[in-house]
């Protein structure tokens, strides 16, 4: 029999995608990585139930929170994170953390890597609300940081992260390398009836917090170590457009580009309150002036999208109905590749930011 050859993938690059399949709740998933540049599968990784995927590094490591139990889908709770090397996929850390890792659908900002790579934070929800510090210099856990109830996790230079509270204000929290905190809140920046997405976009490079609503505003801010610059509301749709029934929808349905400065909202003609539904249209905004660039149309239903940081960009969508990661010019829109049979429902796409 000939010996087996495990390969070394090539250095990551802007993209270079990674395809979550959370399996619609199943207690087992799979991390995808895919060369966006010729959509050639390059290997895949094991999770536990509704993990988060962080690049880090400029997508040279990939840190992943997890959960898992002793009896498959019951019993003993046992909550961790593993950090691979992207281009072997070996694990090169393994750090136990408290069992209380919130546990809601995957929604993407539950966890993240500071801006400068040096920790991990992940939100805790029970039994009282707080964030986890990792160190992952050191490879352990710190302390869980008492937090009032805000939720997501952004971060911004030197040890700083904004959280989304109830009241439509974000919470900048300053912590030092004990987990020990300043707080303090923003204003107000959006109505309590301008509900927003689970998923919004969001850069730790540039600091801009890209926030949809299901009623097509865009809510813009700059995070930074100094506060929270809030930017006009962008109105997506036209009246006319509004009277057709264009909303947006999609369970990852915003997606940046930072050199660019544009917003990719998922949309599609549709009916109130379903907004978690897929779209087969993509509206590129301009995230200065607000208005619409161009209209793509994807020809698929599309769960979530992402864009490569580069000068040449593509627009990943990922579908979970085919199971398959197609990709897009993000200029002109045209088809470029696709890849199929991720798994069961892959629903989300992760790109490094370079």
């Amino acid at each position: 029999m000939d010996e087996p050859t495990i390969l070394t993938a090539p250095p990551s690059d802007a993209k270079r995608v990674y395809v979550l399949d959370p399996g619609a709740f199943h207690m087992t998933s799979q991390i995808f990585t895919i060369d966006g540049n010729n959509s050639e599968l390059l290997g895949m990784t094991d999770a536990g139930k509704l993990p988060h995927v962080l690049l880090g590094d400029n997508g040279n490591f990939m840190a992943v929170p997890s959960t898992v139990y002793n009896r498959i889908a019951r019993g003993i709770r046992d909550d961790y994170i593993e950090v691979f090397d992207t281009r072997t996929l070996n694990v090169i850390a393994d750090i136990d953390i408290p069992e209380g890792r919130f546990l809601t659908a995957v929604m993407e900002h539950m966890a993240t890597l500071s801006t400068d790579d040096k920790h991990l934070l992940f939100q805790q929800f029970s039994p009282s609300p707080a964030i986890g510090l990792v160190d992952l210099e050191q490879q352990k856990f710190v302390k869980m940081m008492p937090i009032p109830d805000c939720y997501h996790l952004f971060p911004a230079p030197n040890q700083n992260v904004f959280m989304h509270c109830r009241d439509g204000s974000m919470l900048q929290i300053s912590y030092d390398n004990e987990g020990n905190t300043q707080q303090k809140p923003t204003k107000v920046f959006h109505p309590e009836d301008d509900y927003l997405f689970n998923n919004p976009a969001y850069s730790r490079k540039s600091g801009r917090l890209v926030w949809p609503s299901t009623n097509g505003k865009i809510f813009q801010a700059n995070l930074s170590e100094s506060g929270a610059e809030f930017l006009k509301t962008i109105e997506v749709f036209s009246d006319q457009q509004k009277a057709d029934k264009w909303r947006p929808g999609g369970w990852q349905p915003v997606a940046y580009h930072d050199d660019r400065n544009e917003i990719y909202l998922l949309a599609d003609q549709r009916a109130e309150w379903t907004h978690k539904l897929p779209s087969r249209y993509v509206f590129v905004i301009d995230a200065a002036s607000g208005k619409q660039l161009r209209r793509l149309e994807l020809g698929h239903e599309i769960t979530g999208i992402g864009v490569s940081q580069d000068d040449k960009p593509y627009l990943f969508a990922v579908s979970a109905d085919d199971a398959t990661l197609y990709t897009f010019d993000a200029v002109t829109g045209k088809e470029l590749s696709s890849i199929d049979e991720l798994g069961r429902a892959p629903s989300m796409v992760f790109l490094p930011r370079e």
